[in-house]
């Protein structure tokens, strides 16, 4: 039996949060949420008189339904979101528990998440996108160049952040202008080409990267510390910058992959050229709906890179005009 008083669960929710921060490498603000609802849990569960020692091993799926429902009252449905963020929390402490042989199942597991339709993002404008590398060629420092490479790649490429700190520094051909060999999701690989644009700012960013590497550093994108960017660094960066170039929603890497599909529809690439060009999470839907030849991709991608480059043309031209004024 794995019996706790309070004062014994208090000690668990320290290690579960030393477990979270450590080994799953969650971020601060994950890891209030679920220590929060952990601990408000472990209240409800020892509420009742004659409870107020925690069988966690007898906690059973109803019990975790009781608590999930508690806070929608008894005429309303919990948020959608709410329910899943505290089943997650709820998954999580039980795995840790039954890593730590404190448990035999997790009852957590037999509930299911509840389905949450997405807001559409609204994808960049090109006035937008080019805000936001100005806002990083303005900021300055030794990032500078890394920073507007990995705006441009995200954007031009369409690539997965996943995808993007995955690259190696050998894999930016600029030769052929392609990223070869690029792993995906389905356990995929694909060759991922880019145009002069993409080029000319991975150029500037490989002669600047010596200052950033340490040893033999092989990443492409390199941290303060010289190791491989993480996934967190590169979303926390553009939030940053979105802010910065005043861009009223939060920028995201996701969210510049879907400016990138929405541009190529703007040029009038054809869709199935764009599920390729986005690498389709569904290979089988990929295989079926797309056989697209590479020269079809390649002309949407270089006219993509001439559109920002003249779009970046008349802003430039606009802002030297204002002044003058």
């Amino acid at each position: 039996m794995s019996l706790y008083s309070p004062l014994d669960m208090s000690a668990l929710v320290k290690d579960f949060e030393a477990y979270l921060r450590d080994e799953r490498m969650r971020s601060p603000s994950t890891i209030k949420r679920y220590l929060s609802i952990v601990t408000d849990f472990a209240a409800f569960m020892t509420s009742e008189p004659g409870y107020e020692v925690l069988d966690l091993d007898r906690v059973e799926k109803n019990h975790l339904l009781e608590f999930l429902r508690r806070e929608a009252g008894a005429s309303a449905e919990p948020s959608r979101a709410i329910w899943n963020l505290r089943l997650a929390s709820l998954r999580s402490f039980y795995d840790f528990l039954f890593k730590r042989e404190v448990v035999s199942v997790n009852p957590a597991h037999k509930i299911d998440r509840l389905k949450v339709n997405p807001k559409e993002p609204v994808p960049l404008s090109l006035d937008e996108f080019l805000a936001l590398v100005d806002a990083m060629e303005t900021a300055g420092g030794t990032y500078r160049a890394r920073n507007v490479a990995i705006a441009h790649v995200l954007f031009h490429c369409a690539l997965r952040v996943a995808e993007l700190v995955s690259l190696e520094v050998h894999q930016a051909d600029l030769s052929n202008h392609v990223f070869p060999d690029v792993p995906t999701k389905g356990a995929k690989w694909l060759s991922v080409p880019f145009n002069d644009l993409v080029a000319s700012v991975l150029e500037r960013y490989l002669s600047d990267r010596p200052q950033l590497a340490r040893g033999e550093a092989s990443a492409l994108f390199l941290s303060d510390r010289g190791k491989r960017l993480s996934i967190r660094a590169v979303q926390e960066m553009l939030t940053t910058y979105g802010l910065k170039a005043r861009i009223g929603r939060t920028v995201t890497p996701h969210l510049l992959r879907h400016s990138s599909a929405t541009e190529l529809v703007e040029l009038g690439t054809s869709m199935r050229t764009v599920q390729a060009h986005c690498g389709h999470a569904s290979i089988t839907t990929t295989e079926r709906y797309v056989h697209v030849k590479d020269g079809a991709r390649r002309k949407a991608i270089d006219a993509l890179g001439r559109r920002v480059t003249r779009v970046a043309a008349e802003r430039a031209s606009r802002k030297i005009r204002a002044k003058s004024a």
